[in-house]
């Protein structure tokens, strides 16, 4: 008489730790009727089995014997083509229940039998096999109330259709309770089903007045991921919880529904190092993938959590956080950037242009999407932006996040690009490098054509101009591009292409011609040149053009300062 509900639950691919089960936000424990078991991956459910299948032609058809004008009612299809059925079940129904009221106020007893039967069937619905008994059933009660029985029957492994038929008459009369009703065909499918590297969550539910049709299906949990960490010494470990940004990027780089990458091709000690600065500022990933989208689209979107990108390089997967940096890669000056190639595009804000951001996070205290919106301290904030900043769940990291990016939209507006020749495949997408031109007046470039290491006195190729009352440095440009200094240096009376260093260089400057001079900038304070974020590299034969934006310290401190 009691009826169950079966639910078998994907909590996610590879491994997790269940904290909580919850129907709406209640504890699943304090529903006695409920039943619960977590199965990992390659774990196999014990609570019920889960490969059924119900026939939906079913709907409570009234059985009649052929002595009241009945007959068999069916056949059904007990399970699709090209599926094994190795039990079939059917579930009967007496809704008035099974009595005949007597004269003296009592209820008498009342029986009903009925047959079931099957034959095979091929996948185009067409018998293979003749009619087969699988049970002459009898039932006696003697009671009002719905009875509801189940029954199911061993088959040889096939496909099958089923029929039933009552093989009594019914008692028509007011007084008595004898209907009886077919609810339910099903087929338990051979063989067991193979979910994948999954875990799964399986609930046997029990019908009583504590649950609801609504609330069976309001099933939610608090689960953790369970994944590898890296570490430069002892390599993988066994599946930990975790909320890191690193290694949640990692997995989907590694493992089989994602890229399938060997480690040879994942910049594995860059995340390990990501991995400290993330864990430090508190940043987390804590998203769900429940639709399906490449594997790059993931990588994107669980890196911009952590204010980063996914980068190819080389066939490796590296990830770039945007974040200060003090060491340029490379220097260009006009030794090295193709003559009529420099541009520089200047974003002007306008009307439209947004004051500040709106943050959408899911709030891991309400379980709800929150928003918050993030301001610069002398901003109006009356054209906020919107942007959904998927994985996070802490308003804390929303807005630093914001302010990251109301900073990046405020000061980050001069475009810059200029063509190269092999100098441009030293730097790669997010390195900071060193713009030295003329023509925006981002200090003076040239060679060195002499260097006196005694006196300490550089020579260059191009007249140098001076500021008066103001310091002045020189950068040089090492071998591998990289960049030297800057050094502090003072005018040489009476020549103007000399300076005199006022600072030990850590640098011997090539100044012979069998190979590249050693390139210089030079300007007052930091005008020497300007430093610029690539964000873009494209060669282009024997030629590479580069494109980078103006850096700006402020960037990286607005989060901090707020």
């Amino acid at each position: 008489g009691d009826q169950y509900l079966y639910q078998l639950h994907v909590i996610g691919q590879g491994e997790y730790d269940l904290e909580q089960v919850r129907i709406e936000d209640t504890p699943i424990g304090s529903f006695e009727e409920v039943e619960t078991q977590v199965v990992g991956p390659a774990g196999s459910v014990t609570l019920f089995e889960t490969d059924v299948v119900t026939a939906p032609e079913i709907a409570g058809q009234e059985l009649l014997s052929t002595a009241d004008g009945g007959d068999w009612v069916g056949p059904f299809a007990a399970n699709p083509a090209e599926t094994q059925a190795g039990d079939i079940g059917i579930d009967v129904i007496f809704p008035r229940g099974l009595y005949y009221a007597n004269d003296s106020g009592g209820l008498d007893s009342r029986t009903i039998t009925w047959d079931v039967q099957a034959r095979t069937i091929d996948d185009d619905g067409v018998a293979t096999g003749a009619w087969t008994t699988l049970g002459s059933e009898t039932h006696t009660a003697s009671t009002n109330t719905a009875i509801r029985l189940s029954f199911k029957y061993p088959v040889t492994s096939g496909r099958y259709e089923v029929q039933l038929l009552r093989t009594d008459s019914k008692d028509t009369s007011s007084r008595a309770g004898h209907e009886l009703r077919w609810t339910s065909l099903r087929s338990y499918l051979t063989g067991a089903p193979d979910f994948g590297d999954v875990t799964l969550l399986a609930v046997k539910m029990r019908a009583t007045d504590n649950l609801s049709q609504r609330s069976s299906r309001m099933i939610n949990c608090i689960v953790t991921r369970r994944l590898p960490v890296w570490d430069p010494v002892t390599g993988w470990s066994t599946p930990a919880p975790t909320r890191s940004i690193a290694w949640a990027f990692a997995d989907a780089c590694r493992v089989e529904y994602g890229a399938k990458l060997a480690d040879t091709r994942i910049d594995l000690q860059a995340l390990y190092d990501l991995d400290q600065v993330w864990s430090a500022r508190g940043d987390e990933f804590n998203g769900i993938f429940d639709s399906s989208m490449t594997v790059w689209e993931a990588l994107i979107r669980i890196a911009r959590c952590g204010r980063a990108v996914p980068v190819l390089t080389g066939g490796v997967v590296r990830v770039f956080r945007d974040a200060a940096q003090t060491l340029p890669v490379a220097m260009f000056g006009p030794r090295n950037i193709v003559k009529g190639s420099f541009k520089i595009q200047y974003v002007m804000p306008g009307e439209d242009t947004a004051d500040a951001v709106t943050v959408t996070f899911f709030n891991a205290r309400t379980w709800k999407p929150d928003e918050v919106t993030a301001a610069l301290p002398d901003s109006a904030a009356e054209k906020p932006a919107k942007v959904t900043l998927f994985g996070c769940t802490d308003e804390a990291q929303a807005t630093r996040e914001g302010l990251y990016m109301a900073a990046d939209n405020r000061y980050r507006r001069k475009l810059v690009s200029w063509a190269t020749e092999l100098d441009g495949m030293i730097p790669t997408y997010g390195d900071l490098v060193a713009v030295t031109h003329d023509m925006p007046r981002w200090g003076q470039g040239g060679e060195v054509v002499d260097w006196d290491g005694a006196s300490e006195v550089l020579t260059v190729s191009e007249p140098l101009e001076w500021t008066a009352g103001a310091t002045h440095y020189v950068a040089l440009r090492r071998q591998d591009g990289s960049l030297a200094g800057p050094f502090l240096v003072e005018a040489v009376a009476g020549d103007d292409r000399q300076v005199h260093l006022l600072e030990a260089i850590d640098i011997t400057p090539y100044t012979d011609t069998s190979e590249e001079r050693t390139h210089c900038a030079f300007g007052a304070g930091d005008a020497w040149g300007t430093k610029a974020r690539v964000i873009a590299v494209k060669p282009r034969g024997e030629r590479v053009e580069i494109t980078a934006v103006a850096e700006d310290d402020q960037v990286h401190t607005a989060d901090l300062a707020a």
